[in-house]
């Protein structure tokens, strides 16, 4: 007989753990989520008769592996992604562009910012540079004084937090990670100049042909990613893995060699339980002990708008990552078009991402917020200057992107030590990679975590 296994979470994570899981011969696979509907954060909401993916949620980026397997789903349902992006800041629209580019700034302040580079590219090839403690010094250290203090500003106003107080490596979940302050050709020069400025700069190419073998694909099925969600949960049910979702965990003990986990309708006697999602605190009540990380997770509030609109007047784009401080909105999708939504009436839709302090003005009125938001998307060119605002929807989303503060890996880790001293059975899974890719990837070793 095979082994059991009970995966925690039926989010994409959990998913890509089944998916490995499922593989093993002869094993069984429980599925256990507090929430009646599978698929997490990407499992899209409804407004109106669209549905709508709560943020930018696609399979971008992802490798060719997994991709067959999001298409064997969705019985060849797919579309190809070919991103057309659009950065914004100081005004200034940069198509083709996903990061912020500075080169609108005025000319003392970027022939500043090269000096500050070059300077830090000497240092380099001496070697022996210290390792920032904190994002901001991670920006300075990357991209000197002038840049990194841009960034830090832009960081804190999307996420709501000072970059001093904030991991380094919060810097891979954000669009952050190069820079660029002049017009291609001279910064294709400079970084063509010196490997340390090449791995920190960064440029449009006329073209970039295949670098590589990820591809960017989405559900195409009207349904947003809800339909992937719906047919994944039928897919991992026809391969035997059982659904315990809207149940709540009510115990985790040990008998024995095994470990019995309880929720309102099942008792499952497992080999394993694969913990895949953040919730410490929840985990350490389980399992007898006080813990809880809150604090050393920022959450980053925000408002989210749905604006219907005819759909001959949005712009052809994917989606616009607006870097304005001043900014209400952050990164703005066409998201009903890329969807293929378009009701009788000939309306589609665009999401807005608009990062919002909570107990702010704007957060306590969101039915107010629409008309300025919907003003910043005529203003950004996301709308033409004669659309008119069919309909809209906002809600308050209280938790979206998540950076960890300092001191969260030290405590991240002493959890997971105790974890593991009270349940060798309970494998709690790394929550850091990010992006879809990541995740994947990281979930081709769970096999063996789980046979260790």
């Amino acid at each position: 007989m095979g082994k059991v296994y009970v995966v925690v979470g039926a989010g994409f994570r959990g998913f890509c753990d089944a998916l490995q899981l499922i593989k093993e011969p002869g094993a069984k696979i429980y599925m256990v989520d507090r929430e009646p509907f599978f698929g997490g954060i990407s499992c899209s909401g409804k407004v109106r008769d669209f549905s709508v993916d709560k943020g930018v949620h696609m399979f971008d980026g992802i490798t060719r592996e997994l991709a067959d397997n999001v298409t064997e789903i969705m019985d060849g349902r797919v579309r190809t992604i070919d991103f057309v992006s659009v950065s914004a800041f100081n005004g200034h629209l940069t198509e083709g562009f996903s990061l912020p580019d500075l080169s609108s700034l005025p000319d003392d302040t970027k022939t500043r910012i090269t000096a500050e580079l070059k300077l830090l590219a000497a240092d380099a090839g001496k070697g022996g540079a210290p390792v920032p403690r904190n994002l901001r010094g991670l920006f300075e250290a990357r991209y000197g004084a002038t840049a990194g203090g841009i960034f830090a500003g832009i960081f804190q106003s999307i996420y709501h937090i000072d970059a001093k107080l904030v991991q380094p490596d919060a810097i891979s979940k954000t669009s952050l990670g190069r820079l660029k302050h002049l017009d291609d050709p001279l910064m294709l020069a400079l970084k063509a100049s010196d490997p340390f400025l090449d791995a920190v700069l960064a440029a449009r190419r006329q073209a970039l042909g295949k670098v590589d073998e990820l591809v960017s694909i989405y559900p195409d099925t009207g349904e947003a990613m809800r339909g992937w969600c719906v047919r994944a949960r039928k897919w991992l049910e026809d391969r035997g893995v059982t659904m315990c979702l809207g149940q709540n965990i009510e115990s985790i003990e040990s008998t024995g060699d095994k470990v019995r986990l309880k929720t309102g309708a099942h008792t499952i006697d497992a080999n394993r339980i694969i913990w895949t999602n953040d919730n410490t605190q929840a985990l350490a009540c389980l399992l007898g002990f006080d813990f809880d990380t809150r604090d050393l997770v920022s959450n980053t509030p925000m408002l989210f708008a749905t604006l219907i609109t005819r759909a001959e007047h949005i712009k052809d784009f994917t989606y616009l990552q607006n870097f304005d401080p001043e900014g209400k909105t952050y990164r703005t999708a066409c998201a009903g078009i890329y969807s293929g939504q378009i009701d009788a009436d000939g309306n589609s839709f665009v999401t807005c991402e608009c990062p919002t302090p909570i107990d702010s003005e704007r957060w306590n009125n969101p039915g107010q917020a629409h008309h300025a938001i919907w003003q910043e998307c005529k203003a950004l060119g996301i709308v033409s200057p004669d659309a008119e605002l069919a309909d809209h929807a906002v809600l308050r989303l209280p938790c979206t992107f998540k950076v960890a503060k300092l001191g969260y890996d030290e405590e991240i880790r002493a959890f997971e030590a105790e974890v593991g001293h009270r349940m060798r059975a309970l494998i709690f899974r790394d929550v850091k990679p990010f992006f879809r890719r990541d995740i994947y990837l990281d979930s081709l070793r769970v096999r063996d975590l789980a046979n260790a």
